[in-house]
């Protein structure tokens, strides 16, 4: 049995950082219209994608309980 791992959307990222699609895609090094075109559903955001991002995430997270 595959184990089956969830994660979150780019949406959701995105939304969970409050940037704008933007700021967003600057901050992770994207095109803009690529992240456009994930949100609208146009393309697939590759997994691997969404799963870099989330760890980048949890780990500027980790820094920033770490700091205060």
């Amino acid at each position: 049995m595959a184990l089956e791992v969830m994660l979150m959307t780019i949406l959701e990222l995105r939304q969970k950082t409050g940037l704008s699609q933007s700021k967003f895609a600057n901050k992770f090094h994207l095109n803009v219209r690529t992240v456009q075109t994930w949100e609208q559903g146009t393309r697939k955001t590759p997994d691997y994608v969404v799963w870099l991002i989330e760890k980048v995430m949890d780990l500027e997270e980790q820094l920033d309980a770490q700091r205060n």
